[in-house]
């Protein structure tokens, strides 16, 4: 392994990962169980894994373009620090909340919505609500002041031309604009968000202190309850989740014995309730935790009974 990729790739005192020989046989039983979850699904279904000790790839559907929800929120922070790392901004930049009289009701998820006229929290907090708890205010203010062509450049650069941020684009960017209407807030393909968060855990997305600090928000989801919950708690996980009516996904890096990048996109679901028990919510469990135990079957996992007693709620908001 890389000295890159030890940033954290390794639990202290944990199995030993098992072998090259053993998991290179495993993929392609995994493969063909993942696949025919993917095909029984209720909608389109796509993902894309790859063992980050052996490099090792499989995957469906994952050069196919989906729409992102909140998974390319993980792309505006990503500008965010790289305009830090370029001297355009600062960390510690305040950036006011916009009126409570132009705030719409897509803002309204979690907890900026609701702050008071004047607050300026600074580019740092805003990332943080951003990602920690998806906040959808944040997003409306980070996705205004950075800029669409701005994330989009930023994207192309690093060789990721089918993932883009499509909110908040001016009037005259109609290609923008047509995307948006038919993606909503951003797209992309399994296979480039998997490789956008290979290029933030190998710290080469921004600079090596920049992924460090993306990488640690990236830790702290309060909606865990996808691919987060499907491993043992005591795993570290850097994702980042999106869910609108039409599509759920999930995109992580998961540092077990054996670490690996998931990425799971759906769309079309004929299932789209907002309930503990919606299809695509369920498969993306499913799918997260099957990849676990093949990928780390000394560490087997299964969620404990009632889990769904405790899953996140948005806090009642």
């Amino acid at each position: 392994m890389t000295s890159a990729l030890c940033l954290g790739l390794a639990l202290i005192g944990a199995p030993p990962a098992p072998g090259p020989a053993r998991m290179a046989s495993a993929l392609p039983a995994l493969k063909q169980e993942l696949d025919g979850i993917a095909r029984k699904f209720g909608g389109r279904l796509g993902y894309y894994l790859k063992d980050l000790t052996d490099g090792r790839t499989i995957g469906f559907r994952h050069d196919e373009r989906f729409p992102t929800a909140s998974t390319i929120k993980t792309a505006l922070m990503l500008e965010a620090v790289r305009q830090v790392d370029a001297g355009k901004r600062k960390w510690t930049d305040k950036i006011a909340i916009p009126p409570k009289s132009e705030r719409t009701e897509n803002m309204q998820s979690m907890w900026s919505y609701y702050f008071q006229d004047g607050l300026a929290p600074d580019l740092d907090g805003w990332c943080n609500l951003m990602i920690g708890v998806s906040d959808n205010t944040a997003t409306r203010v980070l996705g205004s002041n950075l800029g669409n062509e701005a994330v989009n450049a930023s994207l192309t650069n690093l060789g990721l031309p089918n993932t883009k941020f499509l909110a908040y684009a001016p009037a005259s960017d109609t290609v923008t604009r047509r995307l948006n209407r038919q993606f909503g807030m951003g797209m992309t393909t399994p296979l480039e968000m998997n490789r956008l968060l290979e290029l933030i855990a190998t710290g080469k997305a921004a600079s090596p202190a920049g992924c460090d600090r993306m990488l640690r928000i990236l830790k702290r989801q309060y909606w865990d309850d996808a691919i987060g919950s499907s491993v043992p708690p005591q795993v570290a996980i850097a994702n980042k989740t999106g869910a609108i009516n039409r599509s759920r996904s999930d995109a992580a890096i998961v540092y077990g014995p054996r670490p690996y990048i998931l990425t799971i996109y759906t769309d079309n679901q004929t299932d789209q309730r907002w309930a503990a028990d919606n299809e695509a919510d369920l498969t993306l469990a499913r799918i997260g935790n099957l990849v676990w135990n093949r990928m780390n079957p000394t560490m087997p996992y299964a969620r404990p009974a009632h889990s769904e007693r405790f899953a996140p709620t948005g806090g009642g908001i």
